[in-house]
């Protein structure tokens, strides 16, 4: 016990904070890993069109995510009021894999370098998973009539996806008949 006071009065408070959020993002990817990642061998083993479905699922499950979230957000905002959201994807998710280039005889190849796993079966190398793209955002709210309720939330959603103001369309939700 000393002996780990000791390390951790030699490496200050800073080190040990970069440590700590180095390790706290460690978890937090490996979370995020199994939570997108994981199913994949199910869906291998079941019929030809379980990778679609499984695709389709996950898309879905993401722009539900996403749509449930902006909602949650938007009801704390003063002024918003009962909230609906719809978002349109452009694209599904897109993984991107390691290529390798070869250079024989003055001609450049390039080759997807693959893994293989236990039962020997391969499969491309993945480096980085895209999320889809959004394409665009619907709001029906309460107090979709206001002008600044309406840049606020055109703001706040442009900068939560990265999509231009046009593609944001905000609305004043008519009143339910009683």
């Amino acid at each position: 016990m000393e002996k780990i006071k000791q390390i951790i009065q030699k490496a200050g408070p800073a080190r040990m904070g970069a440590a700590l959020l180095c390790g706290i993002l460690l978890l937090a990817f490996a979370w995020g890993d199994s939570l997108y990642g994981g199913g994949e061998e199910e869906a291998e083993a079941g019929s030809t069109d379980a990778p679609a479905q499984t695709e389709e699922t996950a898309l879905e499950q993401y722009k539900e995510t996403m749509e449930r979230e902006l909602v949650e957000l938007l009801r704390r905002v003063e002024g918003v009021g009962d909230v609906e959201v719809m978002l349109t994807l452009r694209a599904s998710n897109e993984k991107v894999t390691l290529k390798d280039n070869n250079s024989r005889n003055g001609a450049n190849e390039e080759e997807t370098v693959l893994v293989e796993d236990s039962e020997r079966n391969s499969s491309p190398y993945v480096i980085q998973e895209r999320e889809p793209e959004l394409e665009g955002v619907v709001i029906v709210c309460d107090g979709g009539d206001d002008a600044g309720i309406k840049r606020e939330i055109t703001e706040a959603v442009g900068a939560l996806f990265q999509i231009e103001s046009h593609k944001i369309k905000i609305m004043k939700g008519k009143e339910a008949k009683e």
